[in-house]
């Protein structure tokens, strides 16, 4: 992926020099016509100018990228703050808390038991309470109703 990433790039340069090159040896030489020069300075200078323009529209990228990875990071903080007030509103203790964070994940029940080292009878027992604090029938609902709030979250 870095490769592609620099082709283009690495193109336009080895033209640049090249015609860079050669303009020096044609001046040098004498012996090419004005026009042929005149030629080769022309492209020489749109090249230029179309490595810059893509350098300053890499960059531009580049710092768009980043804010969007900077917006993510944000929402996803003010989301994880949304949820522990939820929890702490439902009155979830510590593992339940814990548990629901790994159940809204989408990770199994074996999963989240063998992750907690706990038996998977425990964890679904603690499901089932997270379930009756929610008043949420399931996993589903309880993603959902945060996933809902995000989506509320990016109208406004």
């Amino acid at each position: 992926m870095k490769i592609q990433n620099y082709l283009s790039t690495s193109v336009l340069i080895s033209a640049i020099v090249f015609f860079a090159y050669d303009i020096i040896n044609d001046l040098s030489a004498g012996a090419d016509s004005y026009i042929h020069i005149t030629l080769e300075i022309i492209i020489f200078l749109a090249i230029t100018a179309v490595l810059f323009r893509e350098l300053k529209h890499v960059a531009s990228l580049n710092k768009t990228v980043q804010g969007e990875k900077d917006k993510t990071a944000r929402l996803s903080g003010q989301l994880f703050e949304v949820m522990n007030k939820q929890f702490s509103d439902w009155q979830l203790s510590p593992s339940e808390h814990e548990v629901a964070i790994l159940l809204i994940k989408g990770l199994s029940m074996k999963e989240i038991s063998e992750m907690r080292n706990v038996k998977e009878k425990t964890v679904r027992q603690q499901a089932t309470q997270i379930y009756a604090k929610s008043g949420y029938a399931g996993r589903h609902e309880l993603a959902a109703h945060f996933i809902e709030d995000l989506m509320l979250v990016d109208k406004g």
